[in-house]
C-alpha cells in the first residue's frame, strides 16, 4: 500500500505538471504580445482653431460671394487632413465650400498684421 500512495502522488505531480503547462502556453504571453504604441503628433486645439478662423473662414466665405476657387495653406499633413474634413462635412450645407482647395507647403507662411490707421 506504500507503493500506490508514492504511485499517486507521482501521478499527481504529473499531472499538475501537464495542467499547468497547458494553462500557461495558453495563456497569452505579454512579452511576445507587447506592441509599442507611436504617439502621434500633438496639435494644439487652439492654435488649430485660430489657423481655420483666420485661414479656412475667409476662403468659404470668398468662394460663397465670388464663387471663383481658393487654395488654403496649412503647415502640415495631418492639418490639412482635419480642415479637409471640416470642408467635406461643411459641403453638405454649403456647396461653394467645394471650390476651397487645402494644400500643404513646406515653408511658414507669413502673417499679415493690421494696422490702425494712426500708425506709420
Amino acid at each position: 500500500m506504500h507503493q500506490f500512495g508514492q504511485r499517486q502522488q507521482r501521478l499527481q505531480a504529473a499531472m499538475k505538471h501537464g495542467w499547468m503547462s497547458f494553462i500557461q502556453a495558453a495563456r497569452p504571453h505579454r512579452a511576445r504580445h507587447r506592441v509599442t504604441a507611436v504617439p502621434a503628433p500633438t496639435i494644439d486645439p487652439v492654435a488649430l482653431t485660430m489657423m481655420a478662423v483666420n485661414r479656412l473662414g475667409p476662403a468659404t466665405v470668398r468662394t460663397a460671394t465670388n464663387g471663383k476657387a481658393l487654395t488654403v495653406a496649412v503647415p502640415d499633413a495631418r492639418t490639412a487632413e482635419i480642415f479637409r474634413a471640416a470642408l467635406s462635412e461643411m459641403q453638405k450645407t454649403r456647396i461653394t465650400d467645394r471650390l476651397v482647395d487645402v494644400v500643404v507647403t513646406a515653408e511658414p507662411i507669413q502673417v499679415k498684421r493690421a494696422r490702425n490707421a494712426g500708425e506709420p
